[in-house]
């Protein structure tokens, strides 16, 4: 399944992508930020090397370290001589919340006038943040799926989600191209009963960039939501990435 670009005609691919309006290392910067930003890397936690960063952007290492520095300007990592570069601990503002909307209708539209293709399936242990929401151990494997959905062949959005390995094990990639996850969870008789929704933004990495037609650190909406069964035990973390010009959230404001 897809992954990391690793041939030169995939790395060709981003550098034709990028903006070229702004910097290489101000659109590596903005990856980073988003990723810091999101506790992808969590506070303490080491940076990759700069040499692996530079083969994951392609790009130069002086280029990395032109980012890193403006990263080390805003007092988001510290650098640490001959050990490595590692996280600040941020400060995080209270989170607005916001009512869940009727889901299931809104999904039956998007798999009506969409279709879905998986680009990673696999098994696997969850990152940090997504452990969190499930309470799990960091050797309790989820499924984990990629999937872009596709409106008249042009991609919109791409969709990752994660499932507790007990669940996953009942299906696999070919039920889940071009249908919906929804649908195939109630077939085993899981249900959402209820759930948590968080939107905000996020910068395209170099992967999705790729996947979805845009620049590297161009700005996407982002959608995470964890559903609950009638149990309240969590059953799914879905992530919706999507550049705005593809996808909308639209909220019906009644009398109140």
């Amino acid at each position: 399944m897809a992954g990391k670009p690793t041939s030169s005609k995939e790395r060709a691919l981003l550098l034709a992508r990028r903006r070229r309006d702004i910097p290489l290392h101000h659109q590596v910067f903005l990856v980073l930020q988003d990723e810091i930003a999101e506790r992808r890397y969590a506070p303490g936690e080491a940076l990759p090397p700069e040499a692996e960063l530079a083969t994951l952007f392609s790009v130069s290492r002086v280029t990395i370290r032109a980012a890193l520095d403006t990263l080390d300007e805003l007092g988001l990592i510290e650098r640490r001589q001959g050990i490595g570069t590692f996280v600040r601990e941020l400060a995080r503002p209270e989170p607005l919340t916001v009512p869940m909307m009727d889901l299931a209708a809104r999904n039956r539209e998007i798999v009506r006038t969409t279709r879905a293709h998986v680009v990673e399936f696999e098994f696997k242990p969850a990152p940090r943040h997504v452990r969190e929401h499930f309470q799990a151990q960091a050797e309790d494997l989820f499924q984990r799926t990629v999937r872009i959905r596709y409106m008249n062949e042009w991609p919109i959005m791409q969709v990752t989600t994660y499932i507790p390995e007990a669940i996953g094990r009942q299906f696999g990639p070919d039920d889940m191209e071009g249908g919906s996850l929804y649908a195939i969870l109630q077939r085993f008789g899981i249900t959402f009963a209820s759930g948590e929704q968080i939107v905000t933004a996020a910068a395209a990495d170099p992967i999705v960039a790729a996947r979805l037609n845009v620049a590297i650190g161009a700005p996407l909406l982002k959608v995470v939501r964890i559903h609950f069964d009638s149990a309240g035990r969590p059953i799914q973390h879905f992530e919706l990435l999507a550049p705005p010009a593809t996808y909308e959230l639209r909220m019906p404001l009644k009398d109140f």
